[in-house]
């Protein structure tokens, strides 16, 4: 109780900096972020003893890996995405734009990471090489499940390091981004806009005018009889036991059957049983009491809960040990992000392909509310479709993503080097597969001319 008020706390100081900052402002730092650097400066990870004075437990660093069960759990509950929607040459290329970026990084990190970094620090652990995807593509809550997942494993140190990545990955990214904003506007890539100064002032302090609030939730059972927020907290709770048995169910399974211990991630697993409920709620028509709006903000919340447990508990003398590997790997990680911006976003799409494609930088850096932010600096009114078509597309990349946060950690782990090249080299014909199929269904048209307005 006592982490969760200071959580709380800290996420409205934030909240009140980035509100009052001008340069908070600016580069629009998520409060969630500065909470978590907060967390940090103060908290029992600060590297000054006599600023240790947040009263938080030695729990608050496993915050991080219960909260992405709640936050995969919810992912699909609500959600019936439009048919109509899911076809065209756009959504193909919306497709390998989002999924192929994401491939690509696990590869390039993996790559960068065995050619160099473990020559130049033998004690650096292989998996190493998939930190800055974790961290870039799949932010704070998959760096805590892959790390976790990694710990279970018997690989320390990668909570730790892809928490990093992540942190790096979504202040870069934002930062980057209006950079390329700035950038774009002057060379006629944007549609929309001409100025990115012209952000409404609610998008830069996080605060919305009363004449523009809107409702973000509705009730759909009687508080008399059950409170809607318990309701669908009780929804999404549910996936996330039935995660937990099942992983601890498999566990058994595996151990007494093959006398290996098998152990597939407790976030994984509510994930598929989120999938499973949705469907269930569809099929029987009870969807109709289920908000997504409410579960989006029971997400949300856990989402912010997360990144402040996840920065806050950040062990420096790891990250200060491994700081040159983690620099070249992001560094690396933001160049082929921008390589991948201009050679392939940049014919994915016959329109607006600019906006589209800071949906996607945003979403390769740090999460998917990045890419939401970054559009709609220079797509105000949403008119591109950026979110709607890359929200279509993670519907059918999520196997991919999941299954590249799943097994690269056992086959590393229990193959050694040869399976770290067998991972990277899979990675790689992924990104290949993906390629061919994208020209063939002409989602990517390489002569495409990069459109100005």
């Amino acid at each position: 109780m006592v982490d969760i008020s200071v959580i709380g706390t800290l996420l409205l100081i934030g909240e009140f900096l980035r509100a009052k900052v001008k340069l908070l402002q600016t580069i629009l730092v998520p409060p969630a972020v500065i909470a978590g650097f907060l967390a940090l400066m103060f908290g029992p990870q600060s590297p000054v003893e006599q600023l240790k004075v947040l009263p938080l437990s030695s729990s608050f660093g496993t915050y991080a890996s219960v909260l992405i069960v709640v936050i995969f759990a919810a992912t699909p509950i609500g959600d019936k995405p439009q048919k109509e929607a899911m076809s065209g040459s756009r959504l193909s290329g919306m497709f390998f734009n989002v999924t192929g970026i994401a491939v690509l990084q696990y590869a390039v990190g993996m790559l960068v990471t065995l050619v160099l970094l473990v020559k130049l620090y033998p004690s650096l652990n292989e998996n190493f090489g998939l930190m800055m995807a974790t961290g870039f593509y799949g932010g704070h809550g998959t760096a805590a499940a892959v790390g976790s997942a990694l710990n279970n494993l018997g690989v320390p140190n990668m909570t730790d390091l892809g928490n990093a990545c992540a942190t790096i990955g979504i202040v870069g990214g934002i930062i980057s981004g209006m950079i390329i904003i700035n950038w774009g506007t002057r060379k006629g890539y944007t549609h929309y806009v001409d100025n990115p100064s012209e952000l409404p002032t609610e998008m830069r302090t996080g605060l919305v005018a009363p004449a523009n609030q809107k409702s973000c939730a509705k009730g759909t059972v009687a508080s008399i009889c059950l409170d809607p927020l318990g309701f669908h907290v009780g929804i999404v709770m549910f996936a996330c036991w039935v995660g937990y048995m099942a992983s601890a169910w498999f566990a058994s399974w595996t151990l007494n059957t093959f006398s290996i211990k098998i152990s597939i991630p407790e976030f994984c697993l509510s994930l598929i049983a989120g999938i499973l409920l949705n469907g269930l709620l569809n099929k029987t028509g009870t969807h109709k009491y289920v908000d997504r709006g409410t579960v989006q903000r029971i997400q949300g919340t856990a989402t912010d809960f997360l990144m402040i447990s996840g920065i806050g508990s950040l062990n420096l003398s790891v990250v200060f040990e491994y700081a040159i590997p983690l620099i070249v790997v992001c560094a690396v990680g933001f160049l082929i992000n921008w390589i991948w911006f201009m050679a392939i976003g940049a014919k994915s799409s016959e329109e607006d392909w600019f906006e589209r494609n800071m949906m996607v930088w945003g979403h390769a850096t740090g999460v998917a509310a990045t890419g939401v932010l970054l559009q709609r600096v220079v797509d105000p009114e949403l008119k591109s479709r950026g979110i709607e078509d890359s929200g279509i597309a993670d519907v059918f990349n999520r196997p991919i993503l999941i299954a590249l946060q799943v097994f690269p950690p056992i086959v590393i782990v229990n193959m050694g080097t040869y399976g770290s090249w067998i991972v990277t080299g899979v990675c790689f014909a992924c990104v290949a597969v993906m390629w061919i199929f994208a020209y063939i269904t002409k989602g990517w048209v390489p002569r495409r001319p990069i459109k100005t307005y």
